[in-house]
């Protein structure tokens, strides 16, 4: 299971970057699932933490409850997909304008 989800991690950032190069609207999806990912991960870990500090718990034992969550997870997880996908996106621009003078 371990190498299945080592290879996707590897290979799906790719795929994302070769359909928004060839789909520019996809590029479009993908930036606007990663904002509504980040506002749903920001938004579980504000109120783990407040709730973690309202009722007076060991801050750094009681935090790890929002893994629990799996739409934390699921927008943690699209993340990490999502970050390789900019890099490999910028370098594939990179390499379109390779040889060209900047404007």
């Amino acid at each position: 299971m371990k190498i299945v989800l080592v290879a996707a991690f590897i290979a799906v950032p790719f795929v994302m970057a070769g359909l928004a190069h060839r789909y520019r609207v996809l590029g479009t999806v993908f930036h606007l699932l990663a904002v509504l990912g980040f506002f749903v991960a920001g938004s579980i870990f504000v109120s783990v933490i407040y709730d973690v500090i309202k009722q007076g718990a060991e801050l750094t034992t009681q935090v790890h409850a929002v893994f629990l969550y799996p739409s934390f997870r699921i927008a943690g997880a699209y993340a990490g997909l999502y970050f390789p996908y900019r890099l490999l996106r910028e370098l594939l621009l990179h390499l379109d304008n390779k040889g060209r003078r900047p404007i």
